[in-house]
């Protein structure tokens, strides 16, 4: 019997035994393990003569069919990673860790229908997140030894680089603790009391980027305001869960002045570490939108 096969005899069974009680599928496993497969292939990542799979994957689901579906939601994740993980390794591809698979409500999905997001986090993230969702399952103890959840960690540091890969310098060590952020603080707006770098009216026009160091794409600061999030009708879509759909504004001040502002985000944004409502941007400092570093840069 063939990965699949096994894969799909496993949990169809599962599903399907659940689907007599509650009258009908409200997913399918075997279509959710695919997705996920193909979306893998679609970004993974090359790097030091390997190719490097990711090891978050995202499903989104329709609020009906994840009431339906929640109690089963351990048995379809690790049977998914299960076989993410075999898939992998066929393709020759690079995981750093266990994969892990987790179901996420989207309202704006109809019953029935899904999405999966594949991403290349840092295995200490996985770890965290594992450790979250086998507490929302009832499965694991709080991870703080005081009870409750284990404090937030620094996103900054936890974008996924694979070694050797090396698209831009960065201004420290990705897998480098920091502390973490204080969410209970009122977010700051960052007083614009400095004439930026080349701003005078002699100085010659510089051209701006958002440089996403996570994905290692680069976006072109082309009008003087941008909207940022992961929905597609913006001007700069990031594919990160953790984004809100309509994330942040990039706008331009006067020239070579460029200014962030926050838009409500769930998550928040941060600008070199410090949570903001707006702030100013200087060549080389580092945004962080959910789990996605961007380095703003002029040129």
């Amino acid at each position: 019997m063939g990965l699949f096969s096994k894969f799909e005899s496993k949990v169809e069974d599962t599903v399907e035994g659940a689907a007599e009680r509650m009258g009908a599928v409200p997913l399918s496993p075997v279509q959710i393990a695919k997705k996920a497969e193909k979306q893998m292939s679609r970004e993974k990542m090359a790097g030091a003569g390997k190719q490097y799979a990711p090891t978050l994957y995202t499903v989104l689901v329709n609020e009906s069919d994840d009431e339906r579906l929640f109690g089963y939601y351990p048995t379809l994740a690790g049977e998914t990673e299960t076989y993410l993980a075999a898939k992998a390794a066929e393709h020759g591809y690079v995981m750093d860790g266990q994969p892990l698979v987790r179901f996420i409500v989207d309202e704006g999905l109809k019953r029935g229908k899904f999405e999966v997001i594949a991403e290349l986090v840092a295995a200490p993230l996985v770890v965290q997140l594992r450790q979250e969702e086998m507490e929302r399952y009832g499965l694991a103890a709080p991870a703080s030894p005081y009870g409750g959840h284990a404090p937030a960690r620094n996103m900054a540091n936890m974008a996924y680089q694979p070694a050797g890969y090396e698209p831009a310098p960065r201004p420290a060590d990705p897998f480098e603790p920091a502390p973490a952020y204080e969410y209970d603080e009122e977010p700051h707006t960052i007083a614009f009391g400095y004439e930026a770098e080349g701003s005078a009216p002699d100085a010659p026009q510089l051209v701006a980027y958002l440089y996403d160091m996570t994905n290692d794409r680069a976006f072109t600061l082309s009008e003087p305001s941008m909207t940022v999030g992961r929905e597609s009708d913006n001007d700069i879509v990031i594919p990160d869960i953790n984004i809100s759909r309509h994330h942040a504004v990039v706008r331009r001040e006067v020239a070579n002045s460029w200014v962030i502002s926050d838009e409500g985000s769930t998550n928040g944004t941060f600008v070199n570490g410090r949570r903001i409502k707006s702030a100013p941007l200087r060549d080389g400092d580092i945004i962080v939108m959910g789990t996605t570093n961007v380095e703003f840069q002029l040129i």
